[in-house]
């Protein structure tokens, strides 16, 4: 039996959905709660001692506060990305173990099996091409893991020498299911056209939209995130960030839509790390774009999320920072982004 309280309150709930023209709820529909499931995407820039012989030094030194990052926001899906470096993959799994003890494996670290559901694509077994760098981290059970290497690939550019590409798995949470991508795409590299890399990046993202097709189906929201290389600010006479969202049939919130926001996701004049890599790399130590999304993906009959926040940079420097001084905590060339989804 409803007591007083609940009853009157169901009255007005009542009184108030058919005043909208709307049904009134029922009592378990007024008490259920929302599933929701927050998203960080975090390119950790740490790389492997076969390309720079000071990278495992680096990364032991920088590992620490990207774990100390990863805690401090407590998202319930992480996605690493330049995860090159084994070390630090095996750090990191231990440490965050307790907080985060469903992963998958590295992609392109193993061409078959290796704790995958399933491996597709251009995966090498070269002795001379390194894994993809991404990985994915859950509070939640993790039911199926696939891999995903890309074909497209620039020829003459680093990235060509990498089995980068994406995972793909099933999260449940509280009874509630998502699928999550997590991905890298192809760099922009000094001495190779920006047409061509950005030519590659729409057919990653366009090999990304029909893996997941095949494998996610219609049943559930798929959801994306990482390191897309997808210049919102300076690509936009070239139509970068529409064109990026036509070729993977999606919707990718950057920060640069969100008012609030003051960081890009890439920042130099603002990361120490970020002017560091600059030096090596040989680009603008004062450049500063959003590189970084978070969104979803569309298929026919696929559900969306009912709401998506605005995804956010989570700029976290050292003690006593101000505006105008150099974040020299800034443990990558990127800070992390994140966004929360309302799955129903």
């Amino acid at each position: 039996m409803l007591s007083r309280r609940t009853a009157t309150a169901l009255t007005s709930a009542a009184a108030a959905a058919l005043l909208l023209g709307g049904t009134a709820p029922t009592a378990s529909a007024a008490s259920a709660s929302p599933t929701t499931l927050s998203v960080l995407a975090f390119n950790v820039d740490l790389g492997t001692a076969i390309v720079d012989s000071t990278q495992n030094e680096q990364a032991a030194r920088r590992t620490p506060v990207i774990e100390q990052l990863i805690r401090q926001h407590n998202a319930d899906v992480v996605i690493l990305d330049e995860q090159f470096n084994n070390s630090s993959t095996a750090d990191i799994n231990t440490k965050l173990a307790d907080l985060y003890p469903y992963r998958t494996p590295v992609v392109g670290q193993t061409c078959s099996g290796g704790g995958w559901t399933g491996v597709s694509g251009n995966c090498s077994n070269s002795w001379f091409v390194i894994n993809g760098g991404t990985m994915i981290l859950s509070k939640y059970p993790i039911t199926a893991q696939y891999a995903h290497v890309f074909s497209n690939s620039t020829y003459g550019t680093w990235d060509y020498h990498a089995n980068k590409g994406a995972a793909l798995v099933r999260v449940n949470k509280n009874g509630g299911t998502a699928w999550v991508v997590g991905t890298h795409l192809q760099a922009d590299e000094s001495g190779t056209s920006t047409d061509t890399t950005q030519s590659t990046r729409l057919g990653q993202l366009a090999e990304i939209r029909a893996w997941v097709d095949g494998i996610a189906g219609s049943g559930a929201p798929v959801l994306i995130g990482g390191d897309l290389n997808v210049e919102y600010f300076h690509g936009q006479g070239r139509g970068d960030y529409t064109n990026a969202q036509n070729a993977v049939n999606g919707v990718l919130g950057t920060p640069a839509t969100d008012p609030s926001q003051t960081r890009t996701t890439m920042d130099c004049p603002v990361s120490s790390w970020c002017q560091y890599m600059a030096g090596v790399e040989t680009f603008p130590a004062d450049y500063r774009d959003d590189l970084d999304y978070i969104g979803y993906l569309n298929a026919p009959g696929r559900p969306v999320p009912t709401a998506m926040s605005n995804v956010k940079v989570d700029f976290d420097p050292q003690a006593g920072w101000a505006p105008g001084q150099l974040d020299t905590n800034a443990p990558s060339d990127h800070y992390p982004v994140e966004a929360t989804f309302q799955l129903n």
